[in-house]
């Protein structure tokens, strides 16, 4: 028990005292808790959910190994599963930006940290027990930065760093559901929003080119997600002396990409001011480009000549060049004033370019958090017909 509490609260900088464990292994589960149709109706608040609430639902927290960093860590996530049910159908669900704070509570963000609350963890109550009580066992990863892996930066939008937990986390409900019985052929659903949406693409293409024996994708759906981060970057630092309502974010991306990436460089060639962790990256002094980020950096960012930063900027993109198996469903308000709608067309036309089997849904007049309940439903409707 001893060895088991010390596994569990070890950091990725302290590897040695962690059990020689493969990445994805069960470590710990553990029921949160339970609802019934009505309290689940009573949870969901983007939509009503009357129609489509069938079932009650269980809800586990799963600790699982991974890696931070290329060092080993625990991390948890959430699995969902309707009562009764013995042959599962799989989602896992990416949930959109939170702030790693725990001034902020980040525990009331945090999947595994959810039991039931009525107000807190938006998404696991409207995305993940709308989808379960449907018929669907969803799994939530926390990410790291969230839970018990708070002493970490969070690898923001840095997809290459955020698919490998991600896809550990699943392998983990995997034995979960082995050693409780449940049958469980393989079959995945991919969702996300917003930064959840690229990390549901991202690993769309993560697991079918690497692990296609381990998950068959049958579907991917993402609400308005950064999947051309590439140009979601450069245009907003193409006008340096003009105020971008998104810099706090991004800064904080870029803050990951180089921690997170091969370019790990000082942060003083990044920033204009001083940043040392996560937080500094996020609350910027100001709103204008100029006045965040090393001049020479914006210079050779926006003129191409940073091949190397370019090039990460290009890796941590998903829009084109890869064919999707299965099917991927894009969804995106065309007035979004976070992540601009050209970002879900450019991944309609650069994956079906690929021959892609994909669907845009746009939703005229939509904002970047007025489209949850179409999102769930037109997700919803899209996905049974495939189980």
């Amino acid at each position: 028990m001893a060895l088991l509490l010390c596994t569990l609260s070890v950091s990725c900088t302290k590897d040695s005292a962690l059990l020689p464990l493969e990445r994805g292994a069960l470590i710990a589960h553990a029921l949160n808790g339970t609802l019934n149709k009505e309290e689940i109706i009573d949870r969901i608040t983007e939509l009503d959910a009357t129609e489509l609430v069938q079932q009650d639902v269980a809800y586990h927290s799963i600790t699982y190994r991974t890696i931070c960093n290329g060092k080993p860590i625990d991390s948890k996530g959430l699995l969902i599963i309707p009562v009764g049910m013995k042959e599962v159908d799989l989602i896992a669900y990416f949930h959109g930006t939170e702030i790693p704070s725990k001034l902020l509570k980040m525990e009331n963000v945090t999947p595994s940290q959810y039991f039931g609350d009525k107000k807190t963890h938006r998404d696991v109550r409207n995305m993940g027990l709308t989808w379960a009580a449907a018929g669907f066992a969803v799994f939530l990863p926390d990410y790291i930065g969230f839970g018990i892996t708070s002493q970490e930066d969070h690898p923001y939008v840095y997809y290459p760093e955020m698919f490998q937990s991600n896809y550990d986390g699943l392998l983990a409900v995997k034995s979960f559901l082995k050693e409780n019985g449940y049958g469980y052929d393989n079959r995945l659903f991919l969702t996300g929003w917003s930064q959840g949406a690229g990390a549901s693409l991202s690993a769309h293409r993560y697991i079918q080119e690497n692990h296609a024996d381990a998950f068959q994708i049958i579907a991917s759906s993402g609400l308005a997600g950064p999947y051309n981060f590439h140009r979601f970057a450069m245009s907003a630092l193409a006008n340096q002396e003009e105020k971008v309502d998104i810099l706090p974010i991004l800064s904080w991306g870029l803050f990951a990409l180089n921690k997170y990436s091969t370019l790990k460089r000082p942060t003083d060639q990044i920033y204009a001011y001083p940043v040392f962790d996560q937080m500094s990256a996020l609350i910027v002094p100001s709103m204008i480009p100029k006045d965040v980020f090393n001049p020479l950096l914006l210079k050779k960012i926006t003129d191409g000549s940073d091949i190397a930063l370019v090039d990460e900027l290009v890796k941590n993109s998903f829009h084109e060049h890869w064919k999707p198996v299965g099917r991927v469903y894009l969804h995106h308000g065309d007035i979004d004033n976070l992540v601009p709608y050209y970002n879900s067309i450019d991944a309609k036309n650069g994956l079906t370019a690929s021959g892609g089997n994909v669907k845009l849904y746009t939703y005229p007049g939509g904002k970047h958090d007025t489209e949850l309940g179409s999102f769930i439903v037109n997700t919803l409707n899209d996905f049974k017909p495939l189980r």
